[in-house]
């Protein structure tokens, strides 16, 4: 298995003027203002009541040791396409996490005697797609199924929880994506030219 990586996401929940406002319109970007070298993006989600939810996402494996997360997200937030909105704006809330991107290569064991892991503790995030809450619902069924069985039998370890998930539709959806984050080793163009070939060709 692949040793895990991680990203630092930085949300925020503004109120924004209604003019700028679209409820359930979602936005998602890549890259800028980071360099070619360097992974992550942003999401942006209208909410009700003229409230947005903005974060970026910068994985931890950069390069450049002067890079601030903090103040790329900051430079996010000046481009063209959303500027105005959040000068007339107001932060209402914010926070940040580290979030485990691996994805199916970096999946750890998820059982042994006592425990298991669920959730973004075993890394089930599917980044891509930044689809993380279903899938750990998912896997805390999985893994409640899993102890109950070995409950049932006496035993000290779910043991039946590995196979369980590669049984069910969180393993495809995690697989369908194997490949998206590993290949961003090669930079941001080639990494989007590979992705695309393997979505939607292979």
């Amino acid at each position: 298995r692949d040793p895990p990586t991680f990203g630092l996401g930085i949300k925020e929940v503004w109120e924004v003027d209604p003019k700028f406002h679209k409820e359930g319109k979602i936005v998602h970007s890549i890259g800028w203002p980071m360099d070619m070298r360097t992974y992550g993006g942003s999401f942006l989600y209208h909410m009700p009541e003229n409230k947005i939810s903005v974060g970026f996402v910068v994985a931890l494996d950069y390069e450049n040791p002067y890079l601030s997360p903090y103040q790329e997200f900051q430079r996010f937030k000046t481009h063209p396409s959303m500027r105005a909105m959040f000068e007339s704006g107001n932060c209402i809330s914010y926070g940040a996490r580290t979030i485990v991107e691996g994805g199916l290569q970096s999946l750890p064991r998820l059982s042994f005697p006592g425990g298991v892991l669920v959730g973004d503790a075993a890394g089930f995030l599917n980044v891509p797609k930044i689809k993380g809450t279903h899938n750990a619902m998912k896997s805390g069924m999985l893994a409640a199924e899993s102890v109950f069985f070995a409950l049932q039998h006496g035993e000290t370890e779910a043991a039946s929880y590995e196979q369980r998930f590669r049984s069910s539709w969180l393993y495809e959806d995690l697989y369908a994506v194997r490949n998206i984050r590993p290949a961003f080793r090669f930079g941001l163009l080639p990494f989007l030219a590979f992705s695309a070939l393997d979505a939607y060709v292979f």
